[in-house]
């Protein structure tokens, strides 16, 4: 991934023009490098995946997202328990049907890690990645939204998006798209999403997605930032330092105490820098929460100690 995931003229396109508010269609995007077939095959056999990162979906069968029975468990040579795709079950699953989901699958591919990385750099945001793979035109997850808006780049076969408008605009991460009632009738607009291509929604935007042909990768990259909210939450957080605001309501109130109350607050909001903490908060949702390790070379260690 040495070339530009996204043309800088496009990305500062979209930004303008789409980011936060509408769907967008990126026409062409470099795909080529992300990741193949013989990268997943090898992953799966390395023992390492576990249930739930990986996992099922299959909107015919909403009992095999909770389906585990692909993964086995074996013991290894020194008698740990260590997971184990089993191969005759998940492709029994997946022959009727279902999609193969691999969560945050940065963290194995090295040339998807990076493309998060662009991304949160370029958008001001935190990302990670969700690999999907299909065998058939069955949906994953039928009409839903995502809490959050997110960048489906198509790396191999045709994928075919039917997008409704919000029916709960701005969902909170804690909102999920079944506690809520889907749209009736057709879409707003369907996209037919080819390899090099990449769609991409805000947060509470309905969609179904079908598989067009034989076969279908793609990899879903969610982008989150900070709303309103946690700025707001943070402000109230930073009044904590002041003792009159932490001090008890009153056993008996009166109309002087809220007074009171009132100015005083009033007085600690004028102290506040909306725009500080704000761009604070951005800060800290770009960093990409991941543990450096910076090991001793033991070689250079003195072996008297």
């Amino acid at each position: 991934m040495d070339k530009q995931f996204i043309a800088q003229q496009e990305i500062e396109t979209f930004t303008r023009t789409a980011f936060q508010k509408k769907p967008y269609l990126f026409e062409k995007v470099d795909a080529s490098g992300l990741l193949c077939w013989d990268d997943i095959n090898y992953l799966l056999e390395k023992d390492i995946l576990d249930y739930p990162r990986i996992r099922l979906a299959n909107d015919s069968n909403p009992a095999i997202r909770g389906y585990r029975g692909f993964v086995s468990y074996t013991l290894s040579v020194t008698g740990e328990k260590s997971p184990h795709v089993n191969r005759y079950n998940l492709l029994k699953s997946l022959q009727s049907g279902s999609t193969l989901i691999i969560d945050r699958c940065q963290a194995y591919f090295e040339n998807v890690r990076k493309v998060t990385d662009y991304l949160s750099s370029q958008l001001r945001c935190r990302s990670t990645a969700n690999l999907y793979c299909a065998w058939s035109s069955t949906p994953s997850f039928g009409l839903h939204f995502d809490n959050h808006d997110v960048i489906a780049v198509q790396i191999e076969g045709v994928k075919l998006w039917d997008i409704h408008a919000p029916t709960h605009p701005y969902p909170l991460l804690s909102d999920k798209s079944f506690d809520f009632t889907p749209p009736a009738g057709e879409p707003m607009m369907t996209l037919r999403i080819e390899p090099g291509q990449a769609v991409y929604l805000p947060a509470g935007y309905w969609h179904n997605v079908r598989t067009e042909g034989e076969r279908s990768l793609h990899i879903s990259f969610p982008v989150i930032r900070p709303r309103k909210l946690d700025v707001i939450k943070t402000v109230l957080d930073s009044l904590a330092r002041y003792p009159e605001l932490r001090e008890p309501v009153a056993f008996s109130s009166s109309a002087s105490d809220n007074a009171s109350l009132q100015m005083m607050l009033t007085e600690c909001l004028k102290e506040i820098d909306i725009d500080l903490w704000e761009s604070a908060i951005i800060q800290d949702c770009m960093q990409q929460r991941y543990v450096k390790f910076n090991l001793p070379d033991i070689r250079t260690r003195d072996v008297r100690n």
